[in-house]
């Protein structure tokens, strides 16, 4: 499936609408979704206790009214944390509640694996791309899900093992990526650039056939249309609304 449509800037919603609403939590991926965003992107962790929720830090510490490692509690410790405020009371999801949201949409899904690989680590790291994708399968939505990792490892492991089956969403310049053993250039789909001011990016990502993607700190129409210029295709953004209204006025004023 090709995620972005030519000549149409597509927009992802930043761990959902995440400027309006508190960040992976089920209001701000609907309300993504209300805003007309082509694509959710969101992070996966694994429990100690083997479930898939997410959330985007390593702790709990800033994102709910909690303190501790995600992967030192069980789920039902991290369910019963406040991922809202004492007003808007919001659970920590699981990836199967936002699966199930999605599907019966046109919304294409991106999802972050947050187990890295270490020696230490590897049993932990499958276990969550396996437990992950064995999710999108069920749902049916692999043609309509990135996975997405700063773990080239990750990505490598799911292309050695699934090959095109899903497309694999990296960062460029590569050194971004860790655990790189495979030139990224032979799997990527797509990579965000990070130094999305220099059009070399650009040049070298498309000439390998690899969509440039552009992060949340775009946020101005001047630059937004300056990175559209130079070959963007899709913009991960904390307020879709905000960028489809900016898109649209670009849009209006290139007619």
């Amino acid at each position: 499936m090709k995620f972005t449509l030519d000549g149409k800037m597509a927009v992802a919603g930043h761990r959902g609408d995440s400027y309006n609403y508190y960040e992976n939590t089920m209001s701000a991926f609907r309300a993504a979704i209300a805003s007309g965003a082509d694509m959710i992107e969101t992070d996966v962790h694994l429990t100690i206790d083997g479930a898939l929720v997410l959330i985007h830090d390593d702790t709990v510490n800033r994102t709910t009214n909690g303190n501790g490692r995600v992967d030192e509690m069980t789920f039902d410790e991290l369910r019963a944390l406040n991922a809202g405020d004492t007003a808007c009371y919001e659970q920590i999801p699981t990836l199967a509640e936002l699966l199930e949201l999605v599907y019966k949409s046109d919304v294409t899904l991106n999802i972050e694996i947050k187990e890295y690989y270490s020696r230490e680590n590897e049993d932990r790291c499958v276990e969550c791309i396996e437990k992950t994708l064995a999710l999108v399968e069920k749902y049916e939505m692999s043609e309509r899900c990135l996975v997405n990792s700063f773990d080239a490892w990750v990505l490598e492991y799911v292309y050695k093992k699934y090959r095109k089956r899903y497309a694999l969403h990296g960062f460029y310049p590569y050194h971004l990526l860790r655990n790189v053993s495979i030139n990224p250039d032979e799997y990527l789909y797509c990579a965000c650039i990070f130094d999305n001011e220099n059009k070399e990016n650009y040049d070298y990502l498309l000439e390998r056939g690899i969509e440039p993607w552009i992060g949340s700190s775009v946020t101005q129409i001047s630059k937004l249309k300056t990175c559209i210029e130079k070959g963007a295709r899709l913009i991960t953004t904390n307020n879709p609304r905000d960028i489809i209204n900016k898109l649209t006025e670009i849009n209006n004023g290139q007619k």
